[in-house]
């Protein structure tokens, strides 16, 4: 198998929002320890674009790194409303197949997920399951929804991520898994979703049998946009990290 030096999560956020907030990275090493940062989305364009080469320099990734991120991946096949993997895991994000207009509700959040993913595909050439290679252990470029794994994950019910209950059950979970938040105090909710992420990251890598692929396979039209793909998710049950 393929090793990785990092297993990075992202949390994302919506770029085209009026005030844009940083998406929340969580890096864990081979060693379960998690270091927190944040990356900034680049200014948007006319039209509610984002330039592909600015997206890719924004969201670096290095050689190796396996890349787990909480936001859609592709368009739905043509004439679906929703991808079957959002339907599948009752994702309140839904994907149409073509790229929504900022202004409805998750409509800005969709969009960038999806041009994101297209910008490093293209442009930083990181592979993606399906339409790059069929395994996980090779495959380096991943879309998660933590509400699906984190109920997965629970043996009892965790409680509102808003509250610092429900936040500090979480990272309980977490650090039961093998993490190691060698922050003082309880995260947020967005860092504990991208830590998440990149413990699935670490999963494809050591424990691939734990790990399930929901939905249709990602392909790419002619004019080169992508479509459905499958979403990272964990059996119930499992508890195996770093």
């Amino acid at each position: 198998m393929t090793d990785a030096r990092r297993f990075v999560g992202w949390d994302l956020t919506d770029p085209f929002a009026r005030a844009p907030r940083p998406v929340d990275e969580a890096i864990v090493d081979g060693d379960g320890r998690v270091r927190f940062s944040q990356r900034v989305w680049p200014p948007a364009r006319e039209r509610h674009g984002l330039d592909p080469e600015a997206l890719a320099e924004a969201f670096a990734v290095e050689p190796g790194d396996v890349v787990v991120v909480d936001g859609p991946q592709a368009l739905a096949n043509p004439g679906a409303k929703v991808r079957d993997a959002e339907r599948k895991l009752r994702a309140p994000g839904r994907t149409p197949d073509v790229l929504p207009v900022p202004g409805a509700p998750f409509a800005g959040f969709v969009r960038g997920g999806v041009l994101l993913f297209a910008a490093l595909r293209a442009h930083a050439r990181v592979p993606m399951l399906d339409l790059d290679t069929p395994s996980l252990s090779h495959a380096r470029l991943f879309e998660a929804f933590p509400g699906a794994t984190w109920r997965a994950l629970a043996v009892e019910k965790l409680g509102a991520k808003s509250t610092p209950e429900g936040r500090a059950r979480r990272q309980a979970l977490l650090e039961a898994s093998g993490l190691r938040f060698e922050d003082a105090g309880t995260c947020t909710h967005d860092q504990l979703d991208a830590a998440l992420c990149a413990w699935m990251g670490w999963l494809t890598r050591k424990r691939p049998g734990h790990v399930s692929a929901v939905g249709l396979p990602l392909t790419q039209d002619l004019d080169g946009a992508l479509r459905e793909g499958r979403i990272l998710g964990v059996n119930r049950g499992v508890q195996t990290a770093p």
